[in-house]
């Protein structure tokens, strides 16, 4: 395809050639010929590249922000000598750019290092080629192979304690048992040691296996931290620092052996048993949603058992917001709003502990020093 440079040619070409036609001007037609000429020359020698296979293959695909990841890239052509102008396509964070790839020759692997500023998620490929002609008036693009996705993690912080309630045992460490004999949670296949006074023999005729039934110990806590991604005055830092936050209290609950299930005010959830990983990565990929509804999201969270803590962490609440929050204390005997930002002198509704914190790092502190570290 004709660049812009090349379209202006081709218009000036046509002009001169039209204009030398019509005055029987015969040098001007030669002129706008030539012009035309030169850049349907153009467009035949920056014609698309030819296939080009590509693999690649990131180091890590989470990093913490800061830190980098070096990618891989192999590349073999169909027969050509060399490639063309290669470049890697990087989008995340809201915007998007290129990152030229090392000369790889007719075929090999080449590497670049990229980098992880902050938290997101970055989406590499495809692969772009491009081929001009000399004087620019012509340039084809093809893009090969798939696209690989790095997550880059909130840092996150070890928290002393968690405000759990009634379930720390007499030794002073946390029960992570996933298992009871209390309520019957659902049928799952027959392992080798299962107690056979749990067999469901209709089930298990009905499947032609063996399914037993599993049972869950009610009394076993879990927390639900619900994290407003809402956007604040700030923007993506206030959702940075938000995130960090919420990553502390979900890295030091999975870790202790508790429950911890993730949610977004504005809809996006992860069960804690898909483990620390995946609730970094959806905080990795929290973007901010001025639309999000948080009553909805606490209506939704009133379906859940009661004896759930809920932790709410935002960098800007307001006093109705606590006062939805509050509403889920029949239901939840632990409320605890986390507010980032500078001092807002939130007053907190009966039920709710309201822990202010001008930043992550103070977030942290006053956590360790709350009533329940203690």
């Amino acid at each position: 395809m004709p660049t812009a440079r090349g379209w202006a040619v081709a218009a000036c070409g046509a002009a001169l050639l039209t204009l030398g036609v019509v005055w029987d001007y015969r040098e001007l037609a030669v002129l706008g010929a030539a012009a035309l000429l030169v850049v349907a020359l153009a467009v035949a020698l920056a014609r698309p590249p030819g296939r080009i296979a590509v693999h690649r293959r990131p180091a890590a695909s989470r990093v913490a922000p800061g830190g980098s990841v070096a990618v891989d890239v192999t590349l073999s052509a169909d027969g050509r000598r060399r490639f063309p102008r290669l470049a890697e396509r990087v989008a995340g964070l809201g915007e998007e750019r290129m990152i030229d790839l090392p000369d790889a020759g007719a075929a090999g692997s080449v590497r670049y290092r990229l980098a992880a500023g902050r938290r997101g998620v970055l989406e590499l490929g495809p692969v772009q080629a491009r081929r001009s002609d000399p004087f620019g008036l012509a340039a084809a693009t093809r893009r090969y192979g798939g696209t690989d996705r790095v997550w880059v993690h909130p840092r996150w912080t070890p928290l002393r304690s968690l405000p759990v309630g009634r379930v720390p045992d007499p030794d002073g460490v946390l029960d992570g048992a996933k298992s009871g004999n209390l309520t019957f949670h659902a049928l799952r296949d027959y392992v080798l040691g299962d107690d056979l006074r749990h067999v469901h023999w209709r089930s298990s005729a009905r499947q032609g296996r063996l399914v037993v039934r599993e049972y869950i110990d009610t009394s076993h806590a879990r927390i639900a931290l619900l994290v407003d991604d809402r956007g604040a005055a700030d923007g993506r830092d206030g959702l940075d620092a938000v995130a960090e936050a919420a990553a502390s209290v979900a890295v030091t609950a999975l870790r202790s052996g508790l429950r911890c299930d993730l949610r977004l005010v504005s809809g996006a959830a992860r069960d804690g048993a898909a483990g620390v990983h995946r609730l970094l990565d959806l905080l990795a990929e929290a973007e901010p949603t001025p639309e999000a509804d948080l009553a909805r999201t606490c209506r939704a969270l009133r379906t859940r058992r009661a004896g759930d803590t809920v932790v709410l962490v935002s960098a800007g609440l307001s006093d109705d917001d606590l006062r939805v929050f509050a509403e889920l204390r029949d239901c939840c005997p632990g409320l605890v709003a986390v507010l980032l930002g500078p001092a807002s002198g939130r007053v907190a509704p009966s039920g709710v502990t309201v822990l202010p914190a001008r930043d992550p790092a103070d977030f942290v502190r006053r956590w360790n020093e709350a009533p329940w570290a203690r």
